[in-house]
């Protein structure tokens, strides 16, 4: 085996024990069993013909639904949609929890079609949060009866159940999908090998602070703002670049309130 060949395994292997990759795709697939479990459940309580939840996990703007589920069992997906046009818009611009009558192939389901088993006449559709944040929607779908304040209430009791369990699927989806991001940088030919110590800290923080939400909430902004725009980008550059620069001139003792001040009044 050359050079070349040993100094890829070497990465290779970094990246692996970095993420404790083997734990960490357990922890997702016990995630999504227990959200399967809670789903099942929420069809037997309400009752309902079918329950899914659709949640923001890698692009802003977009949901994924893992899976639906019925009393019987619980169907695993790939579908991703975007909330425009469907109930899910509604609730991540911050609407509550509500009952609504469906038509057959109704559009509000659209991005749902070939993927659900009934074909459903009415709709629970209520909020999923993480703190304060709504970060997708729990939807009961039913073909008969109709769904009122009492299963409105019970489906609102469930979503938070539901969220409990999204916050760790969800922190966990965004670890993997990260790795999966990076994994051809890292493994390029001019990429470092000594990089685990760095990653595992930055993973455990991640892990187990509660700042990590804020983190993300800030990268999600940033994301937002950069992405209305050239100029809106160049904007957001400049600020994380003047806040970079003022946290290296504090870390060389360099005056504070000059540079507070500096920053402040540009």
């Amino acid at each position: 085996m050359g050079h070349h060949e040993l100094s890829f395994a070497s990465r290779l292997r970094d990246v692996l024990a970095t993420l404790e990759s083997v734990a960490l795709l357990r922890a997702s697939d016990r995630r999504v069993r227990g959200l399967a479990e809670q789903l099942e459940l929420a069809c037997l309580a309400l009752p309902c013909d079918e329950a899914l939840v659709a949640v923001e996990v890698e692009r802003l703007g977009r949901l994924r639904v893992p899976g639906i589920a019925t009393a019987e069992a619980f169907r695993h997906t790939e579908l991703e949609l975007s909330p425009s046009g469907t109930p899910f818009a509604f609730l991540l611009g911050g609407g509550g929890g509500h009952a609504a009558e469906l038509v057959p192939h109704d559009p509000m389901l659209a991005a749902l079609a070939g993927h659900l088993e009934s074909e459903p006449r009415q709709g629970i559709f209520v909020p999923l949060r993480l703190g304060s944040a709504v970060v997708g929607g729990a939807a009961f779908l039913r073909t008969e009866r109709t769904l009122g304040d009492r299963e409105l209430m019970m489906a609102e009791r469930l979503a938070e159940a539901l969220s409990v369990t999204l916050e760790a699927f969800r922190t966990e989806r965004v670890l993997l999908e990260l790795f999966a991001a990076v994994l051809p940088e890292l493994c390029a030919d001019d990429a470092g090998t000594r990089f685990t110590a760095g990653l595992e800290r930055f993973v455990h923080a991640l892990r187990m602070a509660p700042s990590y939400r804020l983190q993300l909430e800030l990268a999600a902004g940033v994301a937002k703002l950069a992405g209305r725009g050239a100029n809106e980008a160049r904007l957001a550059r400049d600020v994380l670049a003047r806040v970079e620069a003022y946290v290296a001139a504090l870390a060389v003792g360099a005056d504070d309130d000059d540079d507070a001040g500096s920053l402040v009044s540009s």
